[in-house]
């Protein structure tokens, strides 16, 4: 902080070298009136300046001095240029002497004799009223500013909790697409909030005293903002850099109505003399192409949304010229096109109707709303973007009509505000409704969504569905400092008795789009695994169930084929899954390995694949909607089980083996499915649930009908049947070991439950994982890494031991071997032949030697990650073993060797790109690594490893022609760096680092000469590939975190849906964009015609698209784990939900035949059919 002579305190950043905020000390006014008059700065004495009587401005200071700050906005900005900075250093004020500052408070030494302690926030005012807590460690103050501050008196630190206008809020306007809202207040402000937090962002204030601002308006799409005020002029400011970029001084009364075109192109101002202006909003000085006299309805009474322009921008509609007309003009060029007489529209009554509101719907109704529905004169209205609901604010009360009134009863009515109402809206998200006057309310709106996307985007006004549903209101949230006064909600629309009767009241009726009175907590990102369906959860289809006593009344059923989505006819798939490059190593068990058949088996995502060792064709199984967490395999090799993770129900296929069908799905447990088995003779099935769902469910293989459950009073980890006795199983878990004996009664079968607590010996652990050896022993592992060997009989742990220093997650026993797999990478290999003499003898080893002498361990291997799965032969000789860090391992026990069977990336997958002549692809993650593979074979050629680092993007490097079989691949870092691989040598060539930030996009020319690469800090650099010098650097992207530099943009979390475009192949000429907008939907842009030609509807925001080189097809992923293949020419599609993740890669191979989708960790290789 510096002070000055001339008042003013500067706060500067000195890392960035760069004034943050310029506060001023100024001599407190002579007089004060009912509202604030302040001795601030003119502009006047600005030569070659235009001279502005709004200024952007901060809070005051006290009753005895003012601050006026300017922020800087981003960087080193201010409102009104270096000319008034230059003026504001020179000019009159009290000057600050000396400056000091803690960490709590800063104090000044100033001309006027005065020592003054401020908030290093500099927030202060004339305090009007303080309280003290009571236990005096808190004060709080508020101001005639409108600010509540909160003075802790231990630490001294001062903050302000809430800011508010002092006057009435006369108008407002929403800007969806930032999420901020504008209000225009009598007390000569125009405040910008956060719609969200509802902390306010800026503030503009008026010079002149008599203007005040009457009505404002955002811009549909930029960061822009108009406001009129009640001397008549509008201007228009720009928040990103604090800027007024037009003033207007047309009118001659009090700006009643600010209005933009949907499209963004026009402008609209209206005052209360009659006159009407339109203004050129495509440029930035909002040029006046016309200007009307008395055609508007003389008066203020219509304020602030006097003006309605439609949907379309193709209609503007208001009252006038008189009260008892309304007039309908051409938006473009202010030509009358209808003017309706409202003054006898009631023949029965005996006075004039007068209009005093005209409001177009936003959707294609052919309606023109003019409306006094209130017993007090209406103030505002607006119709929700489905044509369903009419809200109306009249007097103190809002209320939400049924648009079609067709019911007995067609409104609600809603208070709390206890002054007059000057404007309600609907926000554009359609989620709430916002109304001012006193304060600024914010509402949510808990109406009934429609059926189908289909009525959502084309409602029928004539025949949809009644609007008001039983439960269905309309709810007030209380955000923001401005939101004061709050009162009762109440409706009175009353239902009929039949109603009351007959339909049972719900307070969240399935389907509807129910907002809690909390406000809504938005994500910074989408968690692993988690992100949202395309559509609803799949139902479950009642296809006969059996309960036995102990689960009377529980709700089972099954479904046959999951509906998340609407997959295309079998037989005609435009995208046909073609081989899948990884495992997921996230469930428990996800890998089955037969060695008498040959089957093998494991999961990746939602798919599960089957693959054939010796030739490594894949079979791919496709069911699941959420990520698979867990596999079985009959003992016979002929059915396999797969169970799902996550959803409302979680899901579990049965599949046969020899029709590669499946045969039945089942769902249950409510929660994650834990652990699955098949009995010795294959007749009964078991299934654990995760923690959230505590139960254990017994079924049938010969109809898959449940049988039996039991609840468990703590989480289990692991179940199995015994070899030896079809009727006993067991079940582990952090409480210990639960022996389970099945009895029949008739068709009934019971579960008698023996529970076991954890041995003493090895002290406070929990078991999670099990196996049986051949001689009724159980074997049991734990947390802390003992091993504890059970007699099943007697249900006694009679020996235990220390196997590993980590958690055990698996178990195998094979004659008198054990194998252990643990959280510390290792695998070992034990010789157990002394347990079952330990058991026969009835006697414990007592010492850690008598422990080694029994059990040896014979061999041991450390492999890349926690043990997750694990599958070997008879013998224990060979098996594959799956690991966390995506790999499955070939285990050679006999030549004590290792081969990696399936790897894939640990972490999330940034890009898939092939080679020109599609011999090769490449694939680099967060992992840090960057693999080459081979196709059609799929194999892994190569793999280069940085350490500490995430690889964010690649391409092919052109520098020497493929066809010489000396292929190079590019690479981006987060770490700024490029690295260029030779593929035949697998080295490094080159290093450089063009960039501060991590790299977010890569491409090479196509003669190899130029590296383009894009930052994060949206910084384009042209590299080198020879020298290694960065060449040029791009600026004009500077600050817009650069993502892509074709087509493929990874969304980061919590931001908004990325802007994706690309040239169509098949028409140079043609642009196809698509991005976040007022709708979901891909749009072809003309560079000859310069306009978008056509445009097809999407589903989903789009998170990375693809345009196929040789046919008219793009294929489009979505975070909803959606990818959708579109024919262009007629906008034909398909859709496959087959990924377990949000889809952030799509591409095409050169020729158009084959499609890489990646979804987190999951690379899909799809061969192109068509459509």
């Amino acid at each position: 902080f510096a002070s000055s002579g001339s008042g003013h305190i500067l706060e500067i950043d000195y890392k960035t070298v760069a004034i943050k905020n310029v506060r001023r000390l100024l001599p407190a006014p002579q007089t004060r009136h009912q509202r604030r008059d302040k001795q601030t700065l003119s502009t006047e004495k600005l030569a070659g300046e235009t001279q502005r009587s709004w200024r952007k401005r901060g809070r005051a200071l006290n009753a005895n001095a003012e601050a006026v700050w300017i922020p800087s906005g981003k960087g080193l900005r201010f409102p009104f240029g270096a000319g008034l900075f230059r003026w504001l250093l020179s000019a009159p004020g009290i000057a600050v002497n000396s400056i000091s500052i803690s960490s709590a408070f800063c104090a000044t030494g100033s001309e006027d004799g005065y020592l003054r302690l401020w908030p290093l926030d500099f927030s202060a005012g004339p305090v009007t009223l303080v309280s003290i807590s009571s236990d005096g460690l808190g004060v709080l103050a508020a101001t005639a500013t409108g600010n509540l501050g909160y003075l802790d008196v231990g630490t001294r630190q001062y903050s302000t909790l809430m800011r508010s206008h002092t006057d009435t809020v006369l108008g407002f306007s929403v800007d969806g697409v930032h999420r901020h809202i504008t209000t225009a207040s009598r007390d000569g402000t125009v405040r910008v909030w956060d719609l969200d937090s509802m902390q306010q962002l800026y503030d503009f204030v008026s010079e002149d005293t008599p203007d005040t601002p009457c009505s404002v308006a955002f811009h549909p799409s930029g960061q822009v903002f108009s406001c009129g005020s009640s001397s008549g002029t509008v201007r228009v400011f720009n928040i990103a850099d604090s800027t007024l970029l037009a003033e207007h001084k047309q009118h001659r009364g009090e700006v009643i109505g600010v209005t933009f075109s949907p499209d963004g192109e026009c402008m609209y101002s209206a005052c209360s003399s009659g006159t009407l202006c339109l203004y050129n909003s495509s440029q930035e000085d909002h040029r006046i192409l016309r200007v009307l006299g008395n055609v508007v309805a003389r008066g203020s009474e219509r304020g602030p949304d006097a003006l309605s322009v439609s949907s379309d921008s193709r209609s503007l509609a208001f009252v006038g010229p008189s009260e008892y007309t309304v007039m309908v003009m051409d938006a473009r060029s202010l030509d009358e096109l209808l003017r309706v007489d409202v003054s006898i529209l009631d023949a029965e009554s005996t006075s004039l109707e007068s209009a005093v509101r005209a409001c177009f719907p936003p959707v294609s109704t052919g309606h023109l709303l003019v409306s006094k529905v209130h017993t007090q004169q209406c103030s505002s209205m607006s119709v929700s973007e489905d044509g369903r609901f009419l809200l109306t604010a009249g007097h103190k009360a809002v209320k939400v009509w049924d648009y079609s009134m067709r019911l007995d009863v067609n409104a609600q009515v809603f208070i709390g505000h206890s002054q007059p109402i000057q404007q309600v809206a609907f926000t554009p998200d359609q989620l709430g409704v916002v109304s001012v006057g006193d304060a600024i309310y914010y509402w949510d709106f808990l109406a009934h969504q429609q059926e189908s996307a289909s009525e959502r985007s084309s409602p029928s006004l004539t025949s949809s569905p009644p609007a008001f549903k039983p439960g269905e209101r309309v709810e007030r949230r209380r955000r923001s400092a401005a939101i004061g006064r709050f009162g009762r909600s109440f409706s009175d629309a009353r239902r009929s008795e039949a109603e009351r009767t007959d339909t049972p009241t719900r307070s969240a009726p399935a389907g509807s789009r129910e907002l809690d009175v909390s406000m809504l907590a938005r994500c910074d990102g989408t968690p692993r695994k988690a992100a949202p369906l395309p559509s609803s959860s799949p139902p479950c289809l009642d296809a006969g169930s059996s309960h036995s006593p102990d689960h009377e009344g529980e709700n089972v059923s099954r479904s046959s084929s999951p509906t998340i989505a609407q997959p295309p006819p079998a037989g005609q798939e435009g995208l046909l899954l073609k081989a899948v490059i990884g495992y997921n190593g996230n469930g428990r068990g996800n890998m089955v390995w037969n060695p008498d058949t040959g089957l093998f088996a494991y999961s990746c995502g939602c798919v599960v694949v089957v693959e054939d060792l010796h030739t490594g064709s894949q079979q791919h199984w496709l069911g699941h909607t959420e990520e698979i967490s867990s596999l079985a395999v009959s003992n016979d090799a002929q059915t396999l089980a797969s169970a799902g993770r996550g959803g409302s129900q979680s899901r579990i296929c049965i599949w046969d083996v020899r029709d590669a069908a499946r045969k039945n799905t089942m769902s249950y447990h409510k929660g994650e499915v834990q652990a699955i088995a098949f009995s010795r003779d294959d007749l009964l099935f078991v299934s654990v649930g995760d923690y959230t769902d505590l139960r254990v469910a017994l079924w049938s293989t010969g109809t898959y009908q449940l049988l039996s459950s039991i609840a468990v009073p703590e989480a289990l980890h692991d179940v199995g049947f015994s070899p030896t006795s079809a009727g006993h199983m067991t079940c582990v878990g952090s409480a210990g070991a639960t022996f389970c004996f099945l009895q029949s009664r008739g068709q009934n079968v019971e579960l008698k439950v023996h529970r076991v607590p954890v041995p003493e010996q090895v002290g406070e652990v929990e078991l999670t994982a099990l196996c049986y050896s051949t001689e009724s022993i159980l074997y049991t592992g734990t947390n802390r890494g003992h091993v504890c060997a059970w007699e099943c009989a007697t249900t006694r742990c009679f020996m235990s031991w220390e196997a590993d220093e980590g958690e055990i997650g698996v178990l195998l026993c094979r004659g008198n071997r054990l194998m252990t797999g643990s959280n510390t990478r290792r695998i070992r290999l034990w010789a157990v032949t002394a347990v079952r003499d330990f058991q026969l003898g009835g006697h414990t080893p007592r010492s850690s030697q008598d422990r080694s002498v029994s059990v040896l361990m014979e061999q041991e291997m450390t492999l890349d990650g926690t043990v997750a799965s694990a599958a070997f032969d008879a013998a224990m000789d060979i098996g594959i073993v799956g690991t966390t860090a995506g790999t499955l391992w070939y285990i050679n026990w006999v030549e004590n060797s290792s081969i990696r069977l399936i790897s894939g990336h640990r972490g999330r997958v940034s890009s898939v790109v092939f080679s020109p002549s599609e011999k090769h692809f490449a694939t680099c993650g967060e992992d840090g690594s960057v693999r080459v593979w081979s196709a059609p074979s799929n194999e892994l050629v190569v793999q280069f490893q940085v350490l500490n680092q995430s690889c964010t993007c690649i391409c092919w490097s052109a520098l020497l022609s493929p066809d010489r079989g000396d292929q190079r691949v590019a690479a981006g870092y987060s770490d700024g760096t490029l690295r260029v691989f030779r593929i035949a040598t697998s080295e490094m060539e080159l290093k450089l680092q063009p960039h501060q930030v991590a790299v977010t996009a890569v491409q090479c020319s196509a003669e190899g000469q130029v590296l383009l690469s894009g930052g994060k800090d949206g910084l384009v650099a042209v590299s080198s590939p020879l020298t290694g010098m960065t060449v040029r650097v791009i600026t004009d992207h500077k600050g817009a975190p650069l993502s892509t530099i074709q087509c493929v943009t990874k969304k980061e979390p919590g931001s908004l849906p990325p802007s994706l475009g690309a040239f169509c192949p098949c028409d140079p000429g043609v642009v196809l964009y698509t991005g976040y907008g007022a709708e979901m939907e891909l749009s072809f842009y003309s560079l000859s015609k310069k306009q978008f030609t056509r445009k097809i509807a999407l589903s989903h925001w789009a998170t990375c698209l693809s345009l196929s080189p040789r046919s008219r097809l793009v294929a489009v992923g979505s975070n909803e784990r959606l990818l959708k293949l579109i024919k262009t020419t007629d906008g034909k599609f398909q859709d496959f939900p087959t990924h377990s993740d949000a889809v952030q890669v799509c591409q095409f191979s050169p020729s158009g035949r084959f499609l890489f989708t990646s979804a987190y960790n999951e690379i899909f290789l799809w061969e192109v059919k068509g459509l």
